[in-house]
């Protein structure tokens, strides 16, 4: 007798393949009509609450009345998404916007999203109740910057910084040196919010107190504190650090003036990017003495260091084209006289 288990399986096989496939085709069905829905619903929210969130904006105009029974649930988390949309646009405080937020009940709805397992949600909970400065959320964003997402974690930061810039940057400044993986251009924004007045000092302490590849990393970050604050540190961790990656690091944060003898010591260095920040630093300051820096530097072995010095002469107010000219002819080193000629042709002196 011949067995027909072979054409059964068979069988069985195709009548699987088949359902498998008309299930996914209903998954597929769904998916594209749930997300036809939510762009029809959320066209219907704009329609409605874009020029309501305009006119606040611009105007701080709150005349028409808003009702967010007239919203489903689902609508205010999407209006409150919109409403940080408007906000992100704006400078500073909005005392209009945050008194819109308050009239739509929409701090309670972030609130309830903070809790919440989703990671857009909590993004947005945490974006929301920064830009409406929620004290009584404070302790929940703040456990967030040890988030191992990135983006919570630095989105969390900025919130703190919007509640209470001076007693979120203490904080703040201890998981930059810690938190290597946020963005460089967000930190230097979150600072620049926070102010020179929140971040001089905590930034300052930290550079002083960290070890040296913390401080290199910290020292980024100094456009966001004081002028004469940083200079007096950088002057400070010339003498106290010996490591030359924070030496290159501290010359590049001067916006200032250091001493002219600590300047020439390090012009001297062993490490040539030490006395490639030194001749960069020579050329910003164009003081008549520093020529006699810089002149030996245009032999030196390093070739970054020979253009960097070269550069920094062609910038000395005091050296007009025919002194430039006369400095180049005069080189009996090669090396001098080749860089000098490049610096020159990039300066349009021939």
């Amino acid at each position: 007798m011949v067995s027909k288990l072979p054409s059964d399986v068979a069988v069985l096989a195709v009548a699987v393949a088949t359902a498998l496939t008309i299930v996914l085709f209903l998954y597929a069905l769904g998916l594209r009509v749930a997300h036809i829905l939510h762009d029809k619903d959320l066209a219907r929210l704009r329609t409605r609450w874009w020029p309501i969130i305009a006119g606040a904006t611009m105007t701080g105009d709150l005349d028409e009345r808003t009702d967010l029974l007239a919203l489903r649930h689902g609508s205010r988390t999407k209006l409150l998404r919109e409403w940080c949309r408007f906000r992100t646009l704006v400078r500073g405080n909005n005392s209009s916007l945050e008194l819109l937020a308050e009239e739509l009940g929409l701090r309670g709805v972030a609130r309830r999203l903070l809790s919440r397992r989703s990671i857009s949600n909590k993004l947005l909970a945490v974006q929301a109740l920064g830009f409406l400065r929620d004290d009584d959320s404070w302790d929940e964003i703040k456990i967030l910057l040890d988030h191992h997402n990135i983006t919570i974690s630095i989105t969390a930061a900025t919130a703190l910084v919007h509640i209470n810039a001076k007693e979120a940057i203490g904080p703040i400044v201890s998981m930059i040196g810690k938190r290597r993986s946020w963005p460089r251009t967000q930190v230097g924004r979150m600072l620049n919010l926070a102010g020179p007045d929140a971040v001089t000092g905590p930034l300052c302490r930290a550079i002083e107190t960290a070890d040296s590849d913390e401080a290199c990393h910290l020292l980024q970050f100094y456009e966001s504190a004081f002028v004469n604050d940083i200079d007096s540190l950088v002057a400070q961790l010339v003498i106290s650090r010996n490591d030359p990656s924070v030496l290159a690091a501290a010359l590049k944060a001067v916006r200032g003036h250091l001493p002219n003898r600590t300047v020439i010591g390090l012009a001297k260095h062993r490490v040539w990017f030490v006395r490639m920040q030194a001749a960069n630093l020579l050329g910003r300051f164009g003081r008549r003495e520093d020529y006699q820096t810089l002149e030996p530097l245009l032999s030196d072995t390093e070739w970054w260091v020979r253009y960097r010095a070269a550069q920094a002469i062609t910038k000395l107010p005091f050296l007009g084209p025919n002194a430039l000219r006369k400095l180049r002819d005069r080189q009996k080193d090669q090396y001098a006289r080749d860089i000098l000629r490049q610096a020159l042709a990039e300066a349009g002196v021939a």
